[in-house]
Order: structure tokens, then C-alpha cells, then sequence
């Protein structure tokens, strides 16, 4: 039984343990003297009728032991022990108890033997009071006092019991009934202590808790404040929201320091819908933003309840954002504009275009405008200035559509667009005459450099070309396309034909998708290149060729541009460069083979790694590879294709300059790379006879080329007229039809055998 005591001790709570600690050492040494006091009062009633032994040594021993603890329980009064000091104190208690309540039963009965029936009444009344001093002072360990009671009062009880003496039964009785009431008493008084204990620590964990939430809160980074939901009092903030008061302190009618009590009706310029949003926990959360003055406050308040479920108030975490919300205004606006003119951007266009077609009965047109010879300012001046033109295009196309409902949008690059609300035909034909003749004017640029680009433009009306938003994009692209064809500046309205026409132009890109897969009807055809001075045959020019079944000889100028029109221009020179070169060392007289490198294949660091391909699988030296690269070519990404271009030349492979005097800046080119030939364009050769700065002109390049070392070839040699005056003007190889066309055969067709040496 003590050992489940003990134990049931051990489990008791930290702050229980520590409760009855500090409650019975205070009581422990009142318990001493008292339980002395009585014991030597009954030695000496008993001092002439019992030994000394029981009078003197017994009470001596107790009282040794007694003042022993005693002094201990004194030296403890002011300690506040560990839960293991405190357990460790009791099981100490709980082991005397029984001992001590023990050891003075057994005196007591001892004595009784020698008494007169007064002494053995006093005896009686020794160990009751005994037992009721101990009980209240060990009330606070309920197991102890229990023990004791037990011992003692069982002991006599039992004894007096025994006895048979009426008195003596009586006493007994009454003893059991008080000892019972006491204990009852003790149960009780122990378990309001034992609440009470437990509710102080409750109390006391929920303050910590409290506190160490309130620290907490106060060290967070996030700026918290609570509100009274019923005055709308400030009643808490945490140092993030003081010092956020402090930066917006001079934008509040009072201190940041006096806001603890101020009204939170001092954030907002309409308070009554926050303080009813406040004040009903229902609407809660609820985030809103706030401008004051000129900062931007974002609130979300939530709610606090109690344990029951009571509403608190509000408490509010706030931030100031007004850097925030500058950089979303900043993304939305460059979500829906063109970073550097300003203009809408694709986005916005194609919601312009919905809204558009949305309204069948609001007529309204779609311009594509592409501007003419952009590239050419952007690649000789540098794209600052490029950028600078696109800015000043930008503001004169705003500045004729004021008076219009239109949205202007930058396409990307050079090209624009706009779409026009509610006009006529008429009317979309002055706005583009007025575009053309604006954008056609110099523009005066950084450094008074001038400008002078023109436009092109396609135009597809609504609802009369296109009935939604994808069609009217799709069909003004196309009359943009025609425009840009047929000689640029100019506009062309979107026609049924031109419908038709890209139909059998997609239809032509598919047929010639299926050929280069499947090699069939492609083949290649080669035009000699006679030298003047040996009249023999040099090199030969590698041309493509293409027959459909159902379409028969495909024109090079039309599948050449629809290959040029998508991704079929790389696998077509892919195809031309391999089987040349393969085709090339076939040829006994070792001549060239010249191969036309398309615009599309330059400065994509991929034109040097087909070249080695080439070279490689068919065996051909690299110095009877000739590449016919166009001044066109070379524009496109200038520095990369030259770097190419230097890098396919270490190889060993010739580089010719291709219908030279029709580019932008043929000289510069010149300059820009060592060309080992000048190829004349054919117009110039052709018109030599008839005009004499056609003749100036094939005269000065010849010269140019025998100035520089490089070779000179005239294209268009057609008749003997052509063929005597270029080489009177000193050319150095000559290419036409007069010496020979295009032909499939390995041996060449020559047409005017007594102008060519047979090899």
C-alpha cells in the first residue's frame, strides 16, 4: 500500500508536487514541537507509576529524532524545490510517517499497562490529539496523514475495542466516527487544493503562453495591431507596426507614440463601412487597400474569439505597398504595351481585334504596316538608332490616328498595326495615303543623322473581308505580303485572289515538303562558266530544279520562294550543296562548281558544318567548291555571316560576290570581305549595249576587279554582241545563254561551240 502511495505521488503534476512541497514544510515544524510538547506532558503524568525507560530514554530518543527533522523542515522553509526535490522530499515523508506514527502507538500502549483509569484516559486523549495535530499538518500529503490515521487510530481503536470496557467502547466509537469525519474533511480540503493548484497553473501557462504569443508577435516582421469592436480603439501593436506608423507618421493626424487608444478610424477617409466590416466577425477576413496620401496601405483583418467562442475584435496585419503596387502598375502596363515605343502590344491588338469583331454592325479595318528599308538603318547605324526610328515612327502613326478611334499596336520589329473603329472604305483610304506620305517624309535622328525609310501596308476590313478576329489578322498579313512583293510602298486591300493564291502556295510548300523527303522530281542542272582568256569552260553554276507530275517544270522563281517562305529553304540547300559536290567529282577537266547559298542559310552557324558534310562525303577539295553568296544574304546578320563566311574560306572554299551593283552598299561589302569573284548582275550586262551607264557601270567593276585581284564574271551574256564588248572591257569569264543553258547533263550543252575551246 505505501508503495502505491508513492507512486500515486509520482504522478502527480510539477506544479501539484511543488504545491504540496511548499504548503507542508511550512506546516512540518509546528508539527514537531506540538507532538513533543503533548508526549512529555503524558511522560510526566506517568513519571512515579511507569519505569524510566518509558518516562525519560523513549521520549528522549523521540524528541532527538523530532528536533532532527524539525531543523530540517526549518532549513527547507524558504526552498523552492525541483519536481525532483519535491518527490524525492516526500517519498522521504511518506517512508517516516508509518515509522513515527508507529514507534509513539506502541509507547502509548506501553504506558497504558501502568496507568490509573485518569492516566489511561489522558492516554486516550494523547493519541486522538496526536492524530488531529498530525492530520492538520500533513493535510497538504493527503497519503501521509492517511497513513498516520490509520496507524494510530486503527491501532486504538482496535485496542481499546478489545478490551470489552464499556468506556473504552465508546471511546473507540467515537473515535472511529471523528476519525472518519476527518478524514472525509482531509479528502476534501485536499481535492480543493489539489483545483486550486491546478487552476493557478493553468492560469499561469495560459500568461506564459500569452507572453511568449505576445513576444512572439512582437518580434514578428509582419505589423499586427488589435482594435475594441466596440469604440474601434487601437489596443495593441507590435514594434513592425510602430515602426511602420513612424514612416507614415506625418500622413496621420497624431503621434505614431499616442496611437495606443486613438480611434483606427484615423486610416480611413469613410470609416463607417470598416468599422461595421469590424465589427461583425462574420465579414471577417477581409482584405482591402487603402490609399493615404501618398502611400498605398494593404489590411487584412481577422477575427480573435475566446475559448467560448466569444467575439474579441479584430486584429489586423498591415504593410505599407506602395512600391508594390507601382511595379504592378509598371507589369500590367507592360503586359499590354510595347516596352519601347509605348503602343499597345500583341496582346492588346488581338483584344482590340475581339472587341472589333465582337459587333457585326461596327464596321472597323485591320493595317499591317511594314516598314521599307528599316533593315538597312538598323544594320549600317547601329540598333540605337534602329530603336530610335521605331520611337519616331511610333509617335507619327499616334499622332495621325488622333482624331480616330483606333489602337496602335507594334507587331514586333518593324512591323505595326492598327485597328480601326467604325470607318468607311474612304476613309481607310485617306488614313493610308496619309501613313505613306508621313513615314515616307526624312525623319531627323540623334546626331542629325536623317533617316529615309517607306511603308508597305495591307489592309482587311470588317466584316467585309473577315468575320473574326484570327481571320482579319490572317487575311490583312496576306495583303501586307502582296504589298511588300509588288515593289513596296504601296497598300493592297485583301482580295478573294489573294486568297486563292496562298491556297496554291501553301498546296506548292507541301508538294515541295514531299519531294525533298522523298528526292523525287528534284534534280540539279548546271550552266558553264567560260573562262575569256582560254576560251574553255572553268566552272559551273548548280541550279535547282524541280517537275510535279501534275504541275509538269516547276519555276525556280516559284518554288525557290515558297522554300524561302518557310523552314524548306535549309533542306533544299542541304540537297543542292551535297549532290553537287557529289555530282562535281564526276567531271574529268576538274572545273568548279558554283553553288547559290540562300539568305536564309546565313549567320546561323550552321552553313560551315553542311559545307564540311558536303566536302566530306563526297570526296570533293574544298578549292573546286565555290559558294555564290547575294549582298542580300549578307545583310541579314551581317557579323555572323561574315565570321561564317571567314571560317568556310580557311577551309579552302571559294566565296564569289553574287549579283553584284543591285545590293545597298556593294563597295563596303567589298571591303567588308576578300571575295575571290565578282559576279555583274545579268540587267546590267544585258542593258550594256543599249545604255551607257549600264556600260559605265560593267566597265568601273571590271576595273575594280582587276584593281583588287579578283576574278570578274558577267551574267546574262545572250548575244555575241554581249559576249565581244565584255570581253573587250578586259572580263574575265562570262556565263548566258549565248555559251550555254542550264542542262541535266554531265557534259555541257555549249550553243556557240567556235566561242569555247573544246577541253
Amino acid at each position: 500500500m505505501l508503495s502505491t502511495l508513492i507512486k500515486s505521488f509520482s504522478r502527480s503534476t510539477p506544479s501539484l508536487a511543488g504545491a504540496q512541497y511548499r504548503a507542508y514544510s511550512r506546516q512540518m515544524p509546528m508539527m514537531y514541537p506540538i507532538l513533543l510538547s503533548s508526549t512529555w506532558i503524558v511522560a510526566y503524568v506517568h513519571t512515579d507509576i511507569a519505569p524510566l525507560w518509558l518516562t525519560v530514554a523513549i521520549p528522549s530518543l523521540f524528541t532527538a529524532a523530532c528536533v532532527l527533522r524539525m531543523l530540517h523542515w526549518l532549513k527547507a522553509y524558504e526552498t523552492i524545490p525541483s519536481p525532483e526535490e519535491a518527490a524525492k522530499a516526500f517519498r522521504a515523508t511518506m517512508l517516516l510517517a508509518p515509522i513515527i506514527a508507529s514507534s509513539f502507538t506502541v509507547w502509548s500502549f506501553l504506558l497504558f499497562s501502568y496507568g490509573t483509569p485518569y492516566t489511561k484516559s489522558y492516554l486516550a486523549f494523547y493519541m486522538a490529539n496526536t492524530v488531529v495535530v498530525c492530520i492538520f499538518c500533513l493535510m497538504h500529503v493527503r497519503e501521509a496523514a492517511l497513513i498516520v490515521t490509520l496507524i494510530v487510530n486503527g491501532a486504538f481503536i482496535g485496542f481499546f475495542a478489545w478490551a470489552g470496557q464499556p468506556t473504552f467502547l465508546a471511546m473507540a466509537l467515537n473515535t472511529a466516527l471523528v476519525s472518519i469525519g476527518m478524514l472525509v474533511v482531509l479528502s476534501i480540503n485536499y481535492d480543493d487544493f489539489a483545483r486550486r493548484i491546478a487552476a493557478e497553473a493553468d492560469a499561469s501557462a495560459k500568461q506564459t503562453e500569452q507572453a511568449r504569443l505576445m513576444r512572439m508577435i512582437d518580434d514578428m516582421p509582419v505589423a499586427v495591431m488589435t482594435a475594441d469592436p466596440i469604440d474601434f480603439k487601437i489596443t495593441y501593436l507590435n514594434d513592425a507596426s510602430r515602426k511602420l506608423l513612424r514612416r507614415i507618421e506625418h500622413l496621420l493626424p497624431i503621434d505614431a507614440e499616442a496611437m495606443i487608444g486613438a480611434s483606427i478610424d484615423i486610416f480611413h477617409l469613410v470609416p463607417d463601412r470598416q468599422r461595421r466590416l469590424l465589427s461583425d466577425p462574420t465579414r471577417l477576413p477581409h482584405r482591402i487597400r487603402i490609399n493615404l496620401g501618398n502611400e498605398v496601405l494593404d489590411l487584412n483583418a481577422s477575427a480573435i474569439h475566446a475559448d467560448d467562442g466569444n467575439y474579441l475584435g479584430p486584429m489586423l496585419t498591415w504593410a505599407i505597398v506602395t512600391s508594390e503596387v507601382e511595379a504592378e502598375k509598371k507589369i500590367r502596363y507592360l503586359a499590354h504595351h510595347d516596352a519601347l515605343t509605348g503602343l499597345a502590344n500583341r496582346v492588346t491588338l488581338n483584344d482590340a481585334l475581339l472587341k472589333l469583331t465582337s459587333d457585326a454592325l461596327t464596321p472597323g479595318a485591320l493595317l499591317l504596316i511594314d516598314l521599307d528599308g528599316f533593315k538597312v538603318i538598323n544594320d549600317t547605324l547601329g540598333h540605337k538608332f534602329g530603336d530610335e526610328l521605331l520611337v519616331a515612327v511610333a509617335k507619327r502613326l499616334s499622332e495621325l490616328c488622333e482624331s480616330h478611334s483606333a489602337v496602335i499596336a507594334r507587331q514586333g520589329g518593324d512591323e505595326f498595326a492598327i485597328v480601326l473603329t467604325n470607318v468607311s472604305t474612304s476613309q481607310c483610304d485617306t488614313i493610308t495615303s496619309d501613313i505613306l506620305t508621313r513615314l515616307s517624309e526624312p525623319f531627323v535622328l540623334e546626331r542629325k543623322r536623317v533617316a529615309q525609310i517607306g511603308a508597305s501596308i495591307g489592309v482587311a476590313l470588317f466584316p467585309k473581308h473577315a468575320t473574326s478576329a484570327e481571320e482579319v489578322m490572317v487575311r490583312a498579313d496576306m495583303a501586307l505580303y502582296v504589298a511588300k512583293t509588288a515593289g513596296k510602298g504601296g497598300v493592297r486591300y485583301f482580295t478573294t485572289e489573294m486568297q486563292d493564291e496562298f491556297v496554291a502556295a501553301n498546296r506548292l510548300e507541301n508538294e515541295l515538303r514531299i519531294a525533298l523527303s522523298s528526292g523525287k522530281g528534284l534534280s540539279i542542272f548546271y550552266q558553264p562558266i567560260i573562262d575569256l582568256r582560254h576560251r574553255k569552260v572553268v566552272s559551273r553554276e548548280a541550279l535547282a530544279r524541280w517537275y510535279h507530275d501534275e504541275l509538269g517544270w516547276v519555276s525556280p522563281a516559284t518554288f525557290i520562294v515558297a522554300a524561302e517562305r518557310s523552314d524548306l529553304i535549309l533542306k533544299l540547300g542541304h540537297h543542292v550543296l551535297h549532290e553537287a559536290c557529289r555530282e562535281a567529282m564526276s567531271w574529268d577537266g576538274g572545273e568548279t562548281v558554283a553553288v547559290n547559298i540562300s539568305a536564309s542559310q546565313m549567320g546561323r552557324s550552321e552553313l560551315l558544318s553542311v559545307v564540311r558534310s558536303a566536302l566530306d562525303q563526297s570526296g570533293l577539295p574544298p578549292e573546286r567548291l565555290e559558294l555564290e553568296i547575294t549582298e542580300t544574304a549578307l545583310l541579314r546578320n551581317e557579323a555572323a555571316s561574315v565570321a561564317e563566311l571567314e571560317q568556310i574560306r580557311a577551309l579552302g572554299v571559294r566565296i564569289s560576290l553574287d549579283d553584284f551593283g543591285t545590293g545597298y552598299s556593294s563597295l563596303a561589302h567589298l571591303r567588308l570581305f576578300p571575295f575571290d569573284k565578282i559576279k555583274i548582275d545579268g540587267s546590267f550586262v544585258r542593258d550594256a549595249l543599249d545604255r551607257a551607264d549600264c556600260a559605265s557601270i560593267v566597265a568601273a567593276v571590271i576595273d575594280l576587279g582587276n584593281r583588287l585581284g579578283v576574278a570578274t564574271v558577267a551574267e546574262g551574256v545572250e548575244t555575241l554582241a554581249h559576249f565581244n564588248l565584255m570581253q573587250d572591257l578586259g572580263c574575265h569569264q562570262v556565263q548566258g545563254y549565248l555559251l550555254g543553258r542550264p542542262s541535266a547533263s554531265p557534259y555541257d550543252d555549249i550553243l556557240n561551240p567556235d566561242l569555247v575551246t573544246s577541253s
